[in-house]
C-alpha cells in the first residue's frame, strides 16, 4: 500500500538469492516464489550446497549404433562372465564390444518402432516386443525362449514287450537346448503292454513337440507315444517382462492385455497357465506398466487404475495370489515413466508426476498428489499423442523424466526431480529414448555406476555426472557426444520485489557472485515487469575467478582453486519498475552460481491528505 517517508533520499533496498536449493518454481508467478527457488532453469543442477551449476556433458559410446534409428529398448547386462549394454535399434538387438563400438547379437524383434522390454534373469537377458515369441540373449548371441518336455502321452501301448523299452526323445529344435529323456513302464500281466512313459529329465529349447520313439518289441506290435509341451511354453505377444521373486513375470497383449503371466522358480521354460491372474478383469484399459515393489508385491498401472498384487511364491498356483485396488481415478500415462525413487514409486500420471508410498509400520498404501506441481506449466507441454514415449530414471539421487516437449514426436527433453533437496532442476536439452543405470567394471577411463541414454538419432553415451564437478574440466567435460558441441546453461531468477509490490523501485546496482566457475563468455539480462523481453545489461563475462599463488616448488597434491567471483554494475541509467527478474547464461564451458544481489531505492508516495 501507499506509504509516507520524510528522507531526504531513499532508503536504499536490497533483494537477493543466496541459495537455490529450492529449484526451479516455473508453474508459479514469478514474484510469488521463495528467494532460494528459480523461475527457470536450463541446463542446470543443484550442488550439494545449493548453487547452481551447468549440467555436465554426455561421453560417446556411439552417435550412430544403426542408421540414425530411434533407440527401442536399452539394458545393462551383468553376468559373471560377460557385461555389455544391450541396445534395440532398427528392428536389431546390438551388444556394445567396447567402451565406443556395438556389433549385433544376431537378435532381432517385430519392427523398428516397436518398444522393447528387457529384464536380466539366470545369467541371461530376457526381452520382448509385443508381438513376437520372448527372446533371450547371453551377451553375445540371442534365441527364442523354448521349453522343456512336459509329458508323455501313450497312443498305442503295442504288445509282445518282455522288458521296459527304451524311450528316445528327438532334439530340441533350438540351439541352445539340451536332449530330453524319459523311461517307459510295461505290464506283462497284461500281454507285454506299454503302460506309461516317464519324463526324467525334461531337456530345454522345444519350440514344438518332439518325437517320442519306443523301441519295438523283440516279437509284438511296437508302441507309439506323443510328447506335450503346449502346457508350459511361453506365451507369444508378451508386452513387459520383469525379474522378481526367482521369477520372470510378463504381460499380454490382445486379448491378454490385463494377463500377468509368471514363470516357474528360477525357471524360465515353463510358464504353466495356472502361473497367471487376469488383474482388474476386462475394464478396458490395457496393463502399461508393472512394477516390483514390497515383500512379494507388484504394483500393476493401468492409465486409470492401480493395483497391487501379492504374489506368494509359497502358493502352487497364482490362485492362491491377491489383487488389491489402490487407486479407481489415478494411473500411468507412460509406463516407461515409473520407477522406485528411495522408498517410493515414481510415475507420471494424467496430471503430472505422482508416487506411491507405503508405510511398512500399518501396511498403509498412498498415492500421492502430484509432486510436478511446481513445473507444471512443463507438464501441461508434453505432446499427449506421444506421451507413452516417456521414460525415466533414478540415478544420483535424481528421477531424470524424458518428454516430448510441444509438438515433438521423440523425447527432446529430461525433466530432473533432486529427491534431496525435493526440488525441480529444471529442463535439460538432452533427447533421451531410453536410459538406464550402467556399472561396468573395466573398458572405460573411469569404471563406476554411470546413467546410460540411448538417443532417438540412435546415439548412445554415458552422462558424465559419475565425474565430480569441483575437479572437471570446464570445457571438455560440458559437451554432448563430443562432435555434438556444447550447449546453453541458464539461470532466470525469481522477480524480485524488495517486499514491497507497490512501490516503483530505482535500480541501484546488481551482483552475480560466480563459485568455481568456467564460463568465458556469460551474458546477463533483466526483464522489468514493463518490459517485453529481456534486455542485455552484460555481456562476454568472464566468470572464471583470478588470482592465487605461484609457489616455487612442486607440490605432491593438487591445491583446490574453488574461489569466489563477484560480477556488478550499475542499473541507475534504467526506468523505474516494480520487480525484476535476472537471467544469467552461457553457450558453454561450466557456469556456477551460488547467488544473485540486486539493490534499489523504492520509490516514496505520500499519502493523499484532505487539508
Amino acid at each position: 500500500m501507499p506509504y509516507y517517508s520524510d528522507n531526504l533520499d531513499d532508503l536504499l533496498a536490497i533483494a537477493a538469492s543466496q541459495s537455490f536449493e529450492g529449484g526451479q518454481a516455473s508453474g508459479i508467478n514469478p514474484n510469488l516464489i521463495g528467494d532460494n527457488q528459480a523461475s527457470e532453469l536450463v541446463n542446470m543442477t543443484i550442488s550439494p550446497s545449493g548453487n547452481l551449476e551447468s549440467r555436465m556433458g554426455i561421453e560417446s559410446m556411439s552417435t550412430n549404433v544403426s542408421g540414425g534409428s530411434s533407440i527401442q529398448g536399452m539394458h545393462y547386462f551383468d553376468s559373471p562372465t560377460t557385461e555389455r549394454l544391450i541396445v534395440a535399434t532398427n528392428g536389431t538387438i546390438f551388444r556394445s564390444t567396447s567402451s565406443n563400438t556395438f556389433a549385433t547379437t544376431g537378435g532381432t524383434v517385430a519392427n523398428s518402432s516397436a518398444q522393447v522390454d528387457f529384464s536380466q534373469f539366470n545369467n541371461n537377458l530376457f526381452y520382448t516386443d509385443g508381438t513376437s515369441f520372448l527372446k533371450f540373449s547371453n551377451g553375445t548371441t540371442d534365441y527364442r525362449q523354448g521349453t522343456k518336455l512336459a509329458s508323455v502321452s501313450i497312443t498305442n501301448p503295442g504288445v509282445g514287450y518282455t522288458s521296459a523299452p527304451a524311450v528316445t526323445v528327438s532334439a530340441p529344435q533350438l540351439g541352445y537346448g539340451t536332449t530330453a529323456t524319459a523311461v517307459a513302464s510295461y505290464a506283462a500281466s497284461q500281454g507285454g503292454i506299454v503302460t506309461g512313459v516317464t519324463v526324467t529329465n525334461g531337456g530345454s529349447g522345444y519350440t514344438s513337440a518332439p518325437t517320442i520313439t519306443i523301441a519295438p518289441p523283440s516279437s509284438g506290435t511296437a508302441a507309439t507315444a506323443t510328447g506335450v509341451i503346449s502346457t508350459q511354453l511361453a506365451p507369444s505377444g508378451l508386452r513387459l517382462v520383469r525379474q522378481f521373486t526367482n521369477r520372470l513375470f510378463a504381460v499380454g497383449s490382445g486379448e491378454d492385455r490385463n494377463t500377468l503371466y509368471a514363470s516357474d522358480i528360477l525357471d524360465a521354460e515353463i510358464w504353466k497357465s495356472t502361473n497367471s491372474i487376469i488383474v482388474g478383469g476386462d475394464d478396458g484399459e490395457d496393463i502399461v506398466a508393472i512394477q516390483p515393489f514390497y515383500d512379494y508385491e507388484i504394483l500393476v498401472f493401468k492409465p486409470n487404475k492401480i493395483y497391487l498384487v501379492t504374489a506368494d511364491p509359497t502358493a502352487t498356483t497364482a490362485a492362491g495370489w491377491t489383487v488389491r485396488l489402490l487407486n479407481d481415478k489415478i494411473g500411468c500415462a507412460s509406463g516407461r515413466s515409473v520407477n522406485f525413487v528411495n522408498k517410493d514409486v515414481f510415475f507420471l500420471a494424467n496430471d503430472g508426476i505422482r508416487s506411491v508410498a507405503r508405510s511398512i509400520a500399518d501396511d498403509f498404501y498412498i498415492v500421492g498428489t502430484p509432486i510436478s506441481e511446481p513445473v507444471k506449466n512443463i507438464i501441461s507441454r508434453i505432446n499427449k499423442n506421444y506421451v507413452t514415449l516417456c521414460n525415466a530414471a533414478f540415478y544420483n539421487n535424481r528421477y531424470y523424466l524424458a518428454i516430448p516437449l510441444d509438438t515433438a514426436t521423440t523425447p527432446n527433453y529430461i525433466l530432473v526431480y533432486n529427491a534431496l533437496f525435493n526440488a525441480f532442476e529444471g529442463l535439460w536439452s538432452i533427447a533421451a529414448s531410453k536410459m538406464v543405470i550402467t556399472n561396468f567394471s573395466s573398458g572405460f577411463a573411469t569404471n563406476s555406476l554411470k546413467l546410460a541414454i540411448g538417443s532417438p538419432t540412435s546415439k548412445v553415451g554415458h552422462y558424465l555426472g559419475y565425474k565430480d564437478a569441483d575437479s572437471a574440466d570446464a570445457t571438455s567435460d560440458y559437451v554432448d557426444y563430443v562432435s555434438t558441441g556444447s550447449y546453453t546453461s541458464s539461470v532466470t531468477s525469481k522477480a524480485y520485489e524488495f517486499d514491497d509490490r507497490v512501490a516503483q523501485k530505482f535500480g541501484s546496482h546488481y551482483e552475480i557472485e560466480f563459485y568455481n566457475s568456467g564460463s568465458t563468455s556469460a551474458n546477463i539480462s533483466m526483464r522489468r515487469d514493463t518490459d517485453g523481453a529481456f534486455i542485455s545489461i552484460g555481456t562476454n563475462i568472464d566468470t572464471r575467478s583470478s588470482g592465487g599463488i605461484t609457489l616455487p616448488f612442486t607440490l605432491t597434491a593438487t591445491l583446490s582453486a574453488q574461489t569466489v567471483k563477484r560480477v556488478a554494475d550499475s542499473l541507475r541509467s534504467y526506468q523505474k519498475w516494480r520487480n525484476m527478474r535476472v537471467n544469467v547464461s552461457t553457450d558453454s564451458k561450466k557456469l556456477s552460481m551460488r547467488g544473485i544481489l540486486l539493490a534499489a531505492n523504492p520509490d516514496t508516495i505520500e499519502v493523499q491528505k484532505n487539508v
